[in-house]
């Protein structure tokens, strides 16, 4: 493993200067039934002023003081490289609640951001985990933050663990000791920095993140460094009821690492999983697609080689206990017409346990769409958007 003396923490402060940024907030409005806190989708109705929140800065609410998410949050997009820095907040039926810039120095003018949720306070409703996007024009590390996923309360964040490191933070989610709360998972973009993911937890006593483990690089298990990026999400692969990491490394050597932190099964690395001659990135979902309580992994590529936008599912059993990559689903969820890749997410939007397929091209020609095929077939359509407000495509869904 590797260590690194200059283990920083990550801190909820919002005062010093380069902590500060502003981002603007706008809420948009949807009809029918408020919420309940439980998993049963329901379409929101939001009340909040006409033009929605005030600007913010970074450690200040997304929402107007004594809001909440009239639904919880179901899934988020981002916003390509060369976009400002903006999520979009989204309930289960495909409205969107809020629509928010989660960075913005000058240089996340033009960085992206890449987005996921995960309950990192443990109340039950899934909170927003932004990591920014590569700005080597930054006057420091790769930044992350996280909202709360109810309230849109500040909980904390901070910078990338390597000063150095400006090529953007990629994020993840899952309770790794199933103590009811998420760590946060990040993976280093790609940069002169050698690639690298992070544990990391949020402490509610101090209240802090931090980090909770030694970084997992690919060069620690296969000898072989990379400077690509990773991407990284959580999911019980093994079925001991804890989250394992589930990481995409880019590039050449490009490998799947199932990090199972229990110790039984170890460091499962499959090298290739697209096939040798694939050397590009991949997008990273981990759900039970049949519910036989081991989780499945599902990757996306990334690059743009036919108009096919192909999704792999490697079956979690046998991804474990077979000595060799196991033979995939294929799954084609999306055809824009032309060369496309594709970001995935796997999230339960109907409320039927079993996950739906979000799938959304990372080109396009108009405006930003995506879909959500139902599970566990993925053939039927649960959505099927346009984002509204003239959103670019390409940006991430997660």
């Amino acid at each position: 493993m590797q260590h690194d003396s200059r283990t920083r923490r990550l801190t909820r402060v919002a005062t010093p200067r380069r902590t500060l940024l502003r981002a603007s907030a706008s809420l948009i409005a949807a009809a029918s039934l408020a919420a309940c806190a439980d998993n049963t989708p329901v379409q929101p109705r939001a009340r909040v002023p006409e033009n929605g929140p005030k600007t913010v800065a970074l450690g200040i609410n997304v929402l107007p003081a004594g809001q909440q998410f009239p639904a919880k949050v179901a899934y988020l997009t981002g916003s390509p490289v060369g976009q400002p820095a903006k999520i979009q907040v989204y309930d289960a039926y495909g409205n969107q609640m809020l629509r928010f810039q989660a960075f913005t120095d000058p240089w996340d003018d033009a960085s992206g951001v890449e987005a996921t949720i995960g309950d990192v306070n443990g109340d039950g409703w899934p909170d927003i985990i932004a990591g920014e996007g590569p700005a080597t024009n930054a006057s420091n590390g790769s930044r992350l933050s996280v909202w709360d996923g109810k309230t849109g309360v500040f909980i904390g964040g901070g910078f990338s663990l390597s000063l150095t490191h400006k090529g953007g933070l990629r994020v993840g989610a899952g309770d790794i000791d199933n103590d009811g709360r998420d760590e946060i998972f990040t993976c280093f973009g790609m940069s002169s920095d050698v690639t690298r993911m992070d544990v990391l937890r949020y402490n509610p006593q101090v209240p802090n993140i931090g980090y909770v483990r030694t970084s997992t690089t690919l060069g620690q298990l296969t000898g072989q460094k990379t400077y690509d990026g990773c991407r990284v999400a959580g999911g019980d692969v093994t079925g001991d009821g804890k989250d394992e990491p589930v990481v995409f490394f880019d590039g050449p050597n490009n490998a799947l690492l199932v990090q199972d932190l229990s110790g039984k099964y170890g460091y499962i690395v499959r090298k290739k999983p697209f096939g040798t001659w694939y050397t590009g990135a991949a997008s990273v979902a981990v759900a039970d697609r049949y519910s036989d309580g081991k989780a499945d992994v599902f990757l996306g590529r990334l690059a743009a080689t036919d108009k096919y936008a192909a999704v792999r599912i490697y079956d979690g059993a046998k991804l474990i206990t077979e000595p060799t990559l196991p033979i995939p689903t294929f799954e084609f969820p999306i055809n824009t017409g032309g060369p496309t890749g594709v970001w995935i997410a796997a999230r339960d939007l109907n409320g039927d346990g079993i996950p739906e397929l979000l799938a959304k091209p990372t080109l396009q020609w108009s405006l930003s769409t995506y879909v959500g095929k139902t599970g566990p077939s993925f053939v039927g359509f649960w959505l099927n958007r346009t984002e509204p407000g003239n959103i670019v495509a390409g940006g991430s869904i997660g």
